[in-house]
């Protein structure tokens, strides 16, 4: 229905410099909506499920009747509707405070012929209608295949990286894309031959590489040294196209989203930098983030296994020079390192305190 309300629903564009989109004049690193989407894009898509069915239940309604009640009545249903669009990545940067779309039901009520023509199968308003209703019912699962998809591809091909450097990033890419083609094609060749294909870690069918859009270059300012530039600038038809690519932006700049090692939230890793924790507020820690609260962590995790390790050496070489000098046997030398070992493991298990630890060293 762009052509009547011009929503961001159905076309919106954004402007792409090497580090950053622009989204309503405000700069966003690359990857920002991609890892918003990770983080929250599968709670939204039931609740736009849900919401959907409603209006276009209510819709029909309108569509038949033409009253003021029916029209009320599908009114509050779009409404509601939008709503939960507005909490989805990048379209609550778009739609917020944007009401344009209100406005198509009082305006199709005003307009009884082009009603009549968007009802009217091969007319061009026909086309556009079914169009729209075709983008929204996608929309769900278009959402669920991109957070499934991508958590599995940044699971499995990013989590064991050496280091977060973009060269890091581009050759994981690499390594993904060429798995899934590989198996793609194995799909394709057995299917052709009559066999099933049964895969249980990605949906072939929902894998893409494409994110059609239309693309210009315009003149913007940069974020920081208010230079102009030229960025690129897209023109989308569908909200995933655009999370894939910035997924893939950022991807190339050195950004990619990652789970938080505290609150297992995901949250977007920038300019390569092995971030493992977010900026989020831990509850109940007097406003502490993540990242202070897991470089705590981190920290004392590190001096306990220091510690760990340094009183097994301490009573390990003790018991090394007790052999040597022949006060104990290799047999008792086995038991006792073997013992040693244990309370190490159950030490950095938390499953003994320090102080038990140390003691039950000195005892052997």
């Amino acid at each position: 229905m762009y052509y009547m309300n011009h929503d961001a629903v159905d076309y919106f564009r954004v402007d792409f410099t090497p580090s950053e989109s622009i989204v309503g004049g405000k700069y966003y690193p690359l990857g920002t909506f991609a890892a918003e989407a990770l983080e929250c894009g599968w709670n939204a898509s039931g609740k736009i499920h849900r919401r959907l069915k409603h209006f276009q239940e209510e819709f029909q309604v309108f569509l038949a009747a033409r009253d003021p009640s029916s029209a009320a009545t599908a009114l509050q249903a779009m409404r509601q509707l939008w709503t939960a669009l507005e909490e989805l990545p990048l379209y609550n940067k778009l739609l917020a405070g944007d009401h344009r779309m209100s406005a198509l039901i009082p305006y199709l009520r005003g307009h009884p012929d082009i009603l009549d023509e968007m009802l009217t199968p091969g007319t061009p308003r026909n086309e556009a209608y079914t169009r729209w209703m075709g983008k929204l019912e996608r929309l769900e699962g278009d959402l669920r295949s991109f957070v499934k998809n991508t958590k599995w591809m940044l699971e499995e091909f990013f989590q064991e990286l050496p280091t977060r450097k973009r060269q890091d990033y581009i050759k994981a890419y690499a390594g993904y894309r060429s798995a899934m083609e590989e198996a793609m094609s194995e799909k394709k060749d057995r299917e052709d031959e009559g066999e099933e294909w049964e895969d249980g870690t990605v949906d072939l069918d929902t894998v893409t590489f494409e994110c059609p859009v239309n693309i210009s270059l315009v003149p913007v300012k940069e974020s920081k040294s208010h230079r102009l530039t030229l960025a690129e600038q897209m023109t989308f038809e569908r909200l995933t196209s655009f999370l894939y690519m910035d997924l893939y932006k950022g991807m190339a700049a050195g950004n990619l989203p990652r789970r938080c090692a505290h609150c297992r939230r995901w949250f977007l890793a920038v300019g390569g930098y092995d971030t493992r924790y977010c900026d989020r507020v831990v509850p109940g820690t007097g406003g502490k983030t993540c990242r202070k609260v897991g470089a705590h962590a981190r920290e004392k995790e590190k001096q306990k296994t220091e510690t760990a390790s340094r009183e097994y050496s301490r009573i390990y070489n003790r018991l090394k020079a007790r052999k040597r000098r022949g006060r104990i046997t290799t047999d008792e030398w086995n038991r006792q390192v073997r013992q040693a070992q244990e309370l190490k493991d159950a030490f950095l298990a938390k499953q003994i305190t320090q102080q038990e630890y140390v003691r039950k060293l000195e005892e052997l």
